[in-house]
């Protein structure tokens, strides 16, 4: 292995197991293997045979046929370890004595001895920790394309970029290349692959900007860059006026980022797919937390089950580890919201020490704090409820999934217009929402009697393995006297909840505060031959 002095391969292995054993790299096990093989490969000399195809299949599981040519998983996971060794020299490692890197363009480690460092006991913890390189997925914004064909247009080309990039940059789950490094492509013809190869992108942004008279047309799509696949595409019509081209410029990077980067954004909708589609046993960190992404999307027994078994394997390889006790909080907590999986005989309280655990871990707003809004509001604790609230939308304004749920719950608190209000602002923003938002607009709807307009928004709902929609729909079937559809949603709740008919109130006050609403849920479930 090169070094400026020589180095024995017990050292360089001792520095190894420093690394991989750190707090930076706890539960980061495919990276951990990657980085392994890598140097234990270029210590018996065959550092110049490590190529994207031979990685591919010993860190990757790749299939035979793998060609990293058209998929440039490896060099992009490249980029995320070599970010990660960055994060590890810059706190844990500051003071180790062999610095291994992996430099860009190959996956032959350097190993040297480190320069001395004249130590800063004015150092703070929270702006080092603030400072360390973002470990997530990484997203880079292309200068977006003026094909309107005016040269004054260029500007807002500009500016709208700027702003994507700020935006997205809020995303505690990206790392968003800087504009600096994507300029370079303004005005050329990009092959995403080589792209991808290029800037160790996971993903890219790119879109065009299309403007006749006053009437403007901003196109976006989001590419995964290891295949170039569409992720997500949008258009956005807007009339400009010199009065308001910052409103629009912020209003249009809002949505994009909202519908990219939010928790329930395309990244982590199309991580999660792409990680349930791999064979690997190779499970870190980051992609237990991909599994809570995908429950809360399918809001399934199945998924909520296998979520928590990961998330539960994540916490005892890496106690310190907040994101996944915040998971475990939302799981536990859907064992007493949603009933699945229920195995403890007070989840709530369960629920809490795992989000009290999770907040004493880290400084950030995170959904810790979400759960413990949620939990507020199960346990009756309405004024702590509505302070977490308050306290998330001031931390996270522009973020779906805060507004989304912040919004349903005011109306199930019987605060319809507040609710609603954030509810459709969340659907307004992304448009790829989970459909449970609707049950915010159900709700109100049936509160109102207006069945056939509660209807239309329980079918957008699409979780077929939870019980409740099945519930509405067989209550509002049955007053809309729609008897086949309503006995068919009655067999759906019994399928899915044998007992239901027996727990039929206790589920019910588990969601509606108001004592108005729950006599009218528990009629409309006797009409329906479910209480």
């Amino acid at each position: 292995m090169p070094t400026t002095n020589p180095i024995s391969p017990a050292e360089v292995t001792a520095q190894l197991d420093r690394i991989i054993g750190s707090e930076v790299f706890h539960n980061k096990n495919r990276l951990i293997r990657f980085l392994r093989y890598v140097v234990e490969e270029t210590l018996a000399g065959r550092g110049n045979l490590l190529k994207g195809y031979s990685l591919g299949l010993e860190v990757f599981d790749k299939a035979p046929d793998f060609d990293p040519q058209t998929d440039a998983i490896v060099r992009v996971e490249a980029g995320r370890l070599r970010r990660l060794i960055s994060n590890y020299y810059q706190e844990a490692g500051s003071d180790d004595p062999i610095v291994i890197n992996l430099p860009k363009g190959t996956y032959m480690p350097t190993t040297s001895w480190a320069e001395k460092k004249v130590k800063n006991p004015s150092a703070d913890p929270v702006f080092t920790a603030a400072a360390a390189p973002a470990t997530g997925p990484a997203i880079a914004v292309l200068p977006f394309e003026n094909l309107s064909g005016d040269a004054d247009q260029e500007i807002f080309c500009d500016g709208i970029t700027e702003e994507l990039i700020n935006h997205l940059s809020m995303s505690p789950s990206l790392y968003v290349l800087s504009r600096r490094t994507t300029a370079q492509y303004k005005g050329q013809a990009v092959d995403i692959r080589r792209l991808s190869a290029e800037l160790e992108a996971h993903y890219v942004l790119e879109g065009s900007i299309r403007r006749a008279g006053d009437l403007l047309r901003v196109s976006a799509q989001l590419l995964n860059a290891t295949n170039a696949a569409v992720v997500w595409s949008e258009n956005y019509d807007r009339k400009l006026t010199p009065n308001n081209l910052i409103d629009v410029q912020d209003e249009i990077a809002t949505h994009v980022a909202a519908t990219i980067g939010d928790t329930y954004g395309a990244v982590m909708r199309t991580s999660a797919v792409d990680m349930k589609r791999s064979g690997t046993e190779y499970m870190e960190a980051y992609e237990s937390m991909l599994l809570l992404h995908d429950y809360l999307f399918e809001l399934s027994p199945k998924a909520h089950l296998k979520a928590r078994d990961s998330l539960e394997k994540a916490v005892k390889i890496d106690p310190n580890y907040p994101d996944a006790w915040a998971g475990l909080a939302f799981l536990t907590l859907d064992e007493y919201r949603f009933s699945f999986n229920v195995r403890e005989s007070n989840p709530l309280d369960l629920a809490q020490q795992y989000a009290e655990k999770s907040i004493s871990l880290s400084a950030k707003y995170s959904i810790a704090w979400y759960a413990m809004t949620i939990i507020n509001f199960h346990k009756g604790n309405i004024e702590q409820f509505e302070d977490n609230i308050r306290l998330g939308l001031s931390i996270a304004p522009n973020s779906p999934a805060i507004l989304a749920d912040s919004g349903v719950y005011l109306c199930l608190l019987g605060k319809l217009d507040q609710g609603l209000s954030l509810v459709r602002k969340a659907m307004d923003l992304n448009p790829q929402h989970p459909g449970w938002c609707r049950f915010a607009l159900c709700h109100d709807h049936f509160i109102r009697g207006e069945y056939n307009l509660a209807i239309d928004q329980v079918r957008f709902i699409e979780t077929p393995d939870w019980f409740w929609p099945h519930a509405l729909q067989a209550i509002l079937y049955a007053k809309l006297g729609q008897t086949e559809d309503a006995a068919r949603a009655h067999d759906n709740v019994l399928r899915l909840y044998p007992d239901f008919v027996q727990n039929a109130e206790k589920e019910c006050r588990k969601w509606f505060q108001r004592e108005e609403d729950l006599i009218k849920y528990l009629d409309g479930l006797k009409q329906a031959h479910l209480s």
